[in-house]
């Protein structure tokens, strides 16, 4: 399978990309991919995004490492909800010792478990953002109001899990994109004449286009094609991974 990274600045902010995102293994055929979403209108919301994705680095390498040690391969499923109440559980510790406010740990999640071997797939969202699987695109929205997990760092994380959480299970991966709602804030921005193209285009350029598989930078690439043909680029901060099986 091949794993493609995507994370730009949007046009609208100037410090800061509030987006991040994790490609890691988490075990010998296990790959974790991740992407934050940073709520804006917190404080410093770039830190939070950054904290879920380093936090959830390390639980990956220590979930390869123990993998690997006692030989105990766990079910995708089970890997991703122990990842799950692992970052949960790390976050809500952190929150305390450094006394953070509330509007200082505000981040959207979209978090998977991809077996590279039998390509199957199991995520989990958090807040807000976009999944292309199999060549449907699925939104999760929350009238603009993401449920952040940094509301819920004082709940058991059990109950966070089964009940703050939407998961999404997937057999025999085609095709596998993650992406923070960037991907609907594209945008002229210097007033001049282009060619014009529709949203569902843009996304299928992203989600579906196979050309120039062997390019690291495809995605790159395609925003690049973007401006130049369309003059067109995200106003908000756009980031994704994306997972084809050759």
């Amino acid at each position: 399978m091949k794993f493609y990274e995507l994370s730009h600045i949007g046009e609208f902010h100037v410090n800061h990309n509030e987006d991040f995102l994790v490609c890691e293994e988490a075990g010998n055929s296990r790959r974790m991919i991740a992407v934050m979403d940073g709520c804006s209108s917190g404080t410093d919301s770039h830190f939070a995004s950054t904290l879920i994705g380093k936090l959830l680095r390390k639980i990956a390498k220590q979930e390869a490492y123990r993998e690997y040690a006692q030989k105990d391969i766990k079910p995708i499923k089970e890997l991703l909800e122990t990842i799950s109440l692992q970052l949960f559980e790390e976050l809500a510790n952190l929150n305390r010792q450094l006394d953070l406010k509330s509007d200082e740990i505000l981040s959207t999640l979209i978090l998977a478990i991809v077996d590279v071997e039998i390509r199957n797939a199991e995520i989990v969202i958090v807040g807000d953002g976009l999944i292309h699987a199999n060549g449907e695109n699925i939104e999760y929205e929350n009238d603009n109001k993401p449920d952040y997990i940094g509301y819920h760092l004082n709940m058991d994380k059990h109950l966070w899990f089964q009940t703050r959480t939407q998961k999404l299970s997937i057999t025999k991966v085609d095709d596998l994109t993650i992406s923070t709602d960037g991907i609907h804030t594209f945008k002229n921005f210097d007033g001049k004449s282009y060619e014009d193209i529709e949203q569902e285009e843009i996304m299928r350029k992203f989600f579906e286009d196979r050309t120039e598989m062997e390019n690291d930078n495809k995605l790159k690439k395609t925003l690049i094609e973007l401006k130049n043909t369309n003059g067109l680029m995200p106003s908000d901060d756009l980031t994704m991974i994306r997972v084809i099986s050759e």
